[in-house]
């Protein structure tokens, strides 16, 4: 049983719907890698979990979050196919929980992915920035590559997922392939290196458990984007459960054998990470594969920004046009292109907000990787972590009212272990959160009331428009 998303209240000129059939579980899978960016995700969460948290143990700690994932996911693929709409979660939690939860539960799912959009553009135009300055000698300033980057990014939004996709999944490749380059010289020059013991319970259960705990579940973000998708996707229900495991299983083999990789290639990697972790991917390639790979590297990294940026645009954009769709924000966001079936208002509202978030930056000419990455890591890993935890509360629900009919694993025990286990990681990364963001600023350990206070505009927007209320009521089986 499938239930496409779109309101009766919407009228034909407003919107046409999401154009069918424009992705399918290949370019999928490759968007929500695209978000994750395996590079950057190497050369900032993981690297820092080597040198501050377990060190080569961070091996194993992946196979413990991917595993876990694996048990959401159970449970995730069920609900996909009872509930098709734009804004996942806005349904997932909803048919569960009720309708006010569902449209809370979008507003802090489109924060988390608005804020994330802006971000990945900023480290996009910085990176590019330095990337030009170290290899060509060109002095550009951060904020015009950003510009770039913004009509790249407006340019493909608009033009849809099967463009976005192609564009995402060239670059994924690209980062596969130095990644896999990287790896198989380390194992030829240091075949001693590869041990066993990464795996060993030992060694990923010392040190900061926590720590590692929580950058390897954000080196998965973005896995909500299976979802999001399919209402443009081919045969959606085998789409999204296709993509979902495929996504989640190339991230955690490209992630183990990466870092495995970066561990075998030290005597001590933690010591060598500690130095600074930031660079440990770029060390470790100039050392087993030359100085000409600084440039490439560098280049990678930054296109890989830019990958991530085009992803997170596109969940944002759809969740904005979820909320147009069904009267919570203003029904034009709902509005889709003529020509290419994209939700174009919606996209051009994600850029001025992206544009808007960075304005300040360029007019103080503050850094945006000092002062901006660590309020969107911090909105981003409470809000999504919190948002999975409810899309396994609804799983629990929907069961308890007899909504769904599937087996009691994948709708009560896979839902509750994971749900216990994600709310576990929450309560870590609270309790870890200048660590997790990085920054001690006042205003940092205040950024995650943006979200919580989105989710409470959510819930009132959705009780005093009363068109709200026959959000998916009309969806027919």
């Amino acid at each position: 049983m499938a239930v496409q998303g779109e309101t009766i209240h919407a009228q034909p000129h407003e919107t046409s719907g999401l154009r069918k059939n424009t992705i399918g579980a290949f370019g999928m899978t490759f968007m929500v890698i695209a978000a994750a960016a395996p590079m950057t995700a190497m050369a900032s969460n993981l690297s820092i979990s080597l040198a501050l948290g377990v060190g080569q143990g961070t091996v194993g700690q992946l196979i413990v979050v991917a595993a876990l994932l694996a048990v959401f996911a159970v449970g995730f693929v069920i609900l996909s196919r009872h509930v098709t709409n734009a804004g996942a979660y806005f349904v997932f939690i909803g048919y569960g929980l009720g309708k006010r939860t569902g449209a809370a539960a979008a507003f802090v799912a489109s924060v988390a992915y608005n804020m994330a959009a802006g971000g990945m553009i900023a480290a996009t135009g910085y990176f590019a920035s330095i990337t030009l300055e170290s290899n060509l000698g060109v002095s550009v300033p951060w904020y015009v590559c950003r510009l770039v980057a913004l009509a790249i990014t407006a340019l493909l939004g608009i033009r849809g997922v099967s463009i976005a996709q192609k564009f995402t999944t060239g670059i994924s490749l690209i980062q596969f392939g130095i990644i896999i380059v990287l790896g198989v010289a380390i194992l030829i020059q240091r075949p001693e290196g590869w041990s066993l013991n990464v795996f060993s319970p030992s060694e990923a259960f010392s040190g900061n458990v926590a720590l590692t705990l929580v950058f390897c579940v954000l080196s998965f973000a973005g896995f909500e984007a299976t979802a999001i998708y399919g209402e443009e996707a081919k045969a959606a229900r085998r789409s999204i459960k296709v993509a979902t495991y495929s996504s989640l299983a190339l991230l955690a083999i490209v992630f183990i054998f990466s870092t495995w990789s970066i561990v075998a290639a030290f005597d001590d990697v933690a010591a060598v990470a500690a130095e600074d972790a930031g660079t440990l991917v770029f060390r470790t390639a100039d050392i087993y594969l030359g100085a000409w790979s600084g440039p490439l590297l560098s280049a990678v990294v930054t296109v890989s920004f830019l990958a991530a940026a085009i992803a997170f645009h596109n969940m944002a954009a759809r969740y904005l046009f979820a909320l147009g769709r069904s009267k919570l924000l203003p029904a034009p966001l709902a509005r889709t292109h003529t020509r290419f079936g994209t939700p174009h208002i919606s996209s051009w509202i994600q850029i001025a907000i992206s544009a808007a978030m960075l304005l300040p930056f360029v007019l103080t000419q503050a850094d945006p990787i000092v002062n901006l990455f660590p309020a969107v890591s911090g909105i981003t890993s409470l809000s999504l972590t919190s948002l999975m935890i409810g899309c396994c509360v609804s799983i629990v629900a929907a069961r308890m009212r007899k909504k769904l009919q599937e087996n009691a694993w994948a709708t009560l025990y896979a839902p509750i272990l994971s749900g216990a286990g994600l709310l576990a990681i929450v309560l870590i990364i609270i309790a870890n959160y200048q660590q997790v963001t990085g920054s001690d600023a006042l205003i940092i350990a205040l950024m995650p009331a943006i979200p919580a206070a989105a989710a409470v505009y959510g819930a009132i927007a959705y009780r005093s428009n009363r068109t709200g209320e026959a959000l998916e009521d009309h969806l027919t089986e």
